[in-house]
């Protein structure tokens, strides 16, 4: 009886903040990028450690899963589950390469946000980054994923992510199928790129 009285009354004072942290996500993209800003400002590229933090830390909002499903368009619905794991793994290594060879897209002096448009499990969080007099703007495509806001697309400075996969997906599965984009995923993974 007491364990679940401590239950209830933990459950009734956490509750409060895991709802606040989910309808928020202008507050969750603020605190991911001072996250990563505070990190990137003693990065060091040759500290293994800090190079693996900094990896997840770029990409840990992302829903590689949704992702990787719309960038395959119509094709996701016509693969195999196995396919589909498979080329889950290898994008999210060739997504995170990526970013990671990118940093300087991440750094920034400073940052400012502009309220989430959107409704219920489905918004888009705008940023505008300041760095050396120039600015960019970050556009966030998020969704609600088991209380955490999760991207699934992101656009930088009207170029986005989820599109520019998507092209070239497209391309490389008209002429050689989807084994071709498995493939040449590969390659660039093991290439590191």
């Amino acid at each position: 009886m007491r364990l679940t009285s401590i239950l209830v009354l933990s459950a009734s004072v956490c509750a409060p903040v895991l709802v606040q942290a989910a309808t928020d996500p202008v507050d969750a993209v603020r605190r991911h990028d001072q996250d990563l800003q505070s990190l990137l400002k003693r990065y060091q590229s040759t500290n293994p450690a800090q190079r693996d933090t900094l990896k997840h830390m770029i990409n840990e909002m992302f829903s590689f899963p949704e992702l990787g499903k719309r960038s395959l368009g119509k094709t996701w619905a016509t693969l195999k589950k196995a396919d589909q794991d498979s080329f889950l793994v290898v994008f999210r290594k060739a997504v995170e390469s990526s970013s990671m060879k990118r940093l300087e897209n991440y750094r920034a002096d400073s940052t400012k946000y502009a309220a989430s448009l959107g409704e219920g499990d489905r918004t888009s969080v705008t940023a505008t980054v300041y760095r050396n007099g120039k600015s960019s703007k970050v556009v966030y495509k998020m969704f609600l994923q088991k209380g955490e806001w999760q991207a699934w697309d992101l656009i930088l400075d009207d170029v986005s992510t989820l599109h520019t996969y998507k092209d070239q997906f497209t391309t490389i599965i008209a002429k050689e199928g989807f084994p071709g984009v498995l493939s040449r995923l590969r390659a660039k993974v093991a290439a590191g790129d």
